[in-house]
């Protein structure tokens, strides 16, 4: 059966001030009521029933994302005993789903994009699990056809196509290599190409094919995971888990399995995307006005002002755009962010000069 995996545990730090430790992006509503975790959810429709919905987060998100998705059961929080990047996330899943299920075929997405029209989104991922039918030790992933050379995204080069796409509209290719992310000649480069995709970090497989693919590449994490499992209904288990999860090296999917595995699969994702890693990625969803400023905020004034985003918590704080342009300005409660939109390296040195001084509180 196929089962849902959305990957929630992340920090979304370049979202700062809005996104903090305890209220990572995945908790705000960037766009219309609905928080990004939320919408995730949603995107799914019947795809498959809610008790198979897997949401693995962190024990500290643990009590919020349930709060947010209340409609699911307890048990559909997977909770981390604490960061380990994707792959050794992407295993508990894996060994948590081959108890219930021994052919899980696993869908895993994260929780922070924003995808659109979510009937394509479930079309894509029904043709990946048909690849899977086809041939269980497949990888199956997501390629989005790049629009522009983004130095922020890593790549996937596409190999031949597959002779038969398990869908119309489904276009399945070979992959030949992973590209983590290139200078911007690099990316210039594989853009002229047409033969490189970004790498979504979506992904179809069978539960028990990625927990044998750990086990090739990535042996101390498996070894752990057999532990975990074999703990599962011991009274200890929970010191266990936490002992052992401690233990596995922090390493991403991709770099774990992806791009050593031989049987790996691109398809060419026919719907929208963006991960909405930075405000200028958020200012692509929003409607401007007729000065170009995209404006959040109850009370505003704009005097020369132009191509600004503003983001405003407080309905009674009036924000003044005098004479200024490009920039990104976010107010909350206890901090402000006003800065140069176009400059993300700066953005992105935000929270580790923050942290430098030792101002924990505003993280």
């Amino acid at each position: 059966m196929l089962h849902a995996v959305i990957l929630a545990g992340g920090s979304g730090t370049r979202l700062w001030p809005e996104s903090r430790a305890d209220r990572p992006k995945q908790l705000l509503a960037l766009q219309g009521d609905r928080t990004m975790i939320q919408v995730a959810v949603d995107r799914l429709g019947d795809l498959v029933p809610l008790d198979r919905i897997l949401v693995a987060t962190t024990g500290a998100l643990a009590p919020k994302i349930h709060e947010q998705l209340s409609h699911l059961p307890r048990t559909a929080i997977l909770c981390e005993p604490c960061p380990r990047n994707t792959a050794p996330c992407i295993g508990l899943a894996a060994i948590r789903l081959v108890r219930d299920d021994p052919e899980a075929v696993m869908a895993v997405m994260p929780a922070d994009q924003v995808i659109a029209p979510p009937e394509v989104f479930q079309a894509s991922i029904r043709a990946g699990a048909d690849l899977i039918e086809a041939d269980p030790r497949r990888l199956v992933t997501y390629g989005i056809p790049p629009t522009y050379p983004a130095t922020t995204y890593g790549y996937i080069e596409r190999g031949e196509r597959l002779d038969a796409s398990p869908r119309k509209g489904a276009a399945a290719f070979r992959v030949r290599r992973f590209r983590e992310k290139p200078d911007l000649e690099t990316a210039q480069q594989y853009l002229a190409s047409g033969t490189f995709y970004w790498n979504s970090g979506i992904f179809v497989w069978k539960a028990r094919t990625i927990l044998d693919a750990l086990a090739e590449y990535q042996p101390e994490i498996a070894s752990g995971l057999e532990r975990i499992a074999a703990m599962a209904q011991a009274p200890e288990f929970a010191d266990v888990l936490s002992r052992e999860f401690a233990a596995m090296p922090k390493i991403s999917i991709d770099y774990a399995v992806m791009e050593r595995a031989s049987s790996v699969v691109v398809i060419e994702a026919p719907f929208q995307w963006d991960d909405v890693g930075s405000w200028l990625a958020l200012e692509r969803h929003a409607t401007p006005d007729e000065n170009r400023n995209s404006v959040v905020a109850s009370h505003h004034v704009e005097i020369n002002a132009t191509g600004n985003l503003v983001r405003v918590a407080n309905p009674e704080h009036l924000v003044v755009l005098a004479g200024v342009r490009d920039l990104v300005v976010v107010v909350t409660p206890d901090a402000t962010l006003i800065a140069d939109k176009r400059d993300e390296p700066s953005i992105a040195r935000i929270t580790e000069e923050i942290r430098k001084r030792g101002w924990n509180r505003y993280l």
